[in-house]
């Protein structure tokens, strides 16, 4: 049996890669930004969260347009509105004209997450959901991993503006050579026949679809699972936000490292989260069977990951700069692969594939409504108290916050009949 399908999860490993490397891009050029524009901690903090703001509005929206126009449309239109956007950030004139290309950024980006796991439930066999999602979400890690270095000398040589026209650039190619390549598995005609009937026999965990168009927003809102994913997922994603914006800044002013070596030192816990969010989701899918994925084991997975990701917390408390590297590895790596396992873990929930895309868009906004405010929130601590303890303290505790939430939540299927949050609580 073939295997042709793999190139549409690297290409939207590809997808995932440079939306970071576009978010990575800010973070790396946040210190000449705010030399050259006269910024204090507070304005940084807002630049590195305001493409969140319109990623936030945009969620919901994005996953009924995901239903509606299928992945291979919305991942065509959200590249190639975010890439124009990071490029046009490099004309910007100041905070305002930045802010408002940050925000463009967003608008495209919204789509990223539900495109990728919408796709996931349409190409990938049951039994291949984890590898699949870690595969193409290792390109989050992988992306600011080749990013951070490439970015960092960009800056260097040339200025933080063309760090931003570069990089729109890669985002530009990506839309051509996809568009060209991919549609629906139906439609798809490089895909073999015997490989295309195995993806449609097996995408549903050997189960029939409902009959029904879906629940909606409504009826999904109604499962305490879908609440349980949407928190767990914020609780990990602020410590990965906090990382990704905040990472290079703190190596430079509180472990007085050059732009060149923060670079460096940021691209290590990537590289490393790329390997273990693959490497767990595929023990994830060896160790699950059909009947406990569809119950919603795989939070097992989540909550060891967001256990390990609290971690975090000791970073301020250690001396040695390589200790500290280290210790980056396990909230960056593990919050990433937690919020990719609870898009497999979404995925044995559900149960009208009419429902993905809202479903993904739903968990996302949980995530980054937590996401937006984790740059935010650590630009208030760092400019009340001069230190960044108190940040990695509280991305620790929201992580266990997150472990038990998905423990005790995320145990009931989406898409059909489910129990009341209050009947959840009776159980």
């Amino acid at each position: 049996m073939t295997r042709r399908r793999f190139w549409v999860y690297f290409l939207l490993f590809l997808f995932n890669a440079v939306c970071y490397v576009d978010r990575v891009n800010m973070s790396l050029a946040g210190h000449s930004v705010a030399q050259e524009f006269h910024l204090s901690p507070v304005a940084l903090g807002y630049l590195f969260s305001s493409f969140l703001w319109a990623y936030v509005v945009m969620m919901l929206p994005s996953g009924q347009l995901v239903d509606r126009l299928g992945v291979h449309r919305m991942a065509a239109i959200g590249a190639a509105v975010w890439s124009v956007a990071q490029a046009l950030s490099g004309a910007a004139t100041g905070f305002t004209t930045l802010l408002l290309t940050r925000l463009g950024l967003g608008v495209g980006e919204a789509p990223t997450f539900p495109v990728s796991y919408r796709a996931v439930r349409d190409w990938a066999p049951y039994k291949e959901r984890g590898r699949a999602v870690g595969a193409i979400q290792a390109g989050s890690l992988l992306g600011p991993a080749l990013a951070a270095p490439a970015v960092a000398w960009i800056i260097q040589a040339t200025s933080w503006r063309w760090s931003f026209v570069a990089t729109g650039a890669v985002g530009l190619i990506w839309v051509v050579v996809w568009s060209a390549l991919v549609s629906s598995p139906e439609r798809t005609s490089w895909i073999p026949e015997p490989e295309r009937q195995r993806i449609l026999a097996e995408r549903h965990a050997g189960e029939a679809p409902p009959v029904h168009d879906g629940v909606g927003y409504r009826g999904l809102l109604r499962s305490p699972s879908m609440w349980g994913l949407a928190i767990s997922q914020g609780c990990a994603v602020y410590s990965l936000y906090l990382y990704l914006s905040w990472l290079p800044d703190y190596l430079e002013t509180v472990r007085h490292l050059s732009i060149m070596k923060s670079g460096v030192f940021t691209a290590v816990p990537f590289y490393a989260g790329t390997l273990l969010i693959v490497l767990t989701n595929w023990v994830g899918d060896a160790a699950l069977t059909p009947a406990t994925l569809r119950s919603g084991k795989r939070r097992l997975v989540v909550v060891a990951c967001l256990l390990l990701t609290a971690m975090g917390m000791l970073i301020p408390f250690v001396q040695s700069l390589a200790l500290v590297v280290l210790l980056t590895i396990l909230p960056i790596s593990f919050s990433s692969t937690a919020t990719a396992t609870n898009a497999a873990l979404a995925s044995d929930l559900l149960r009208s594939p009419a429902d993905s895309g809202r479903a993904f868009a739903f968990m996302v906004l949980g995530g980054n409504v937590f996401g937006l405010l984790a740059p935010i929130v650590t630009g208030y601590i760092v400019q009340m108290t001069g230190s960044f303890t108190s940040a990695f303290v509280l991305a620790g505790v929201l992580a266990l916050f997150g472990a038990a939430v998905s423990l005790l939540l995320t145990q009931h299927s989406l898409g059909e009949e489910t129990p009341t949050l209050a009947g959840a609580a009776a159980d």
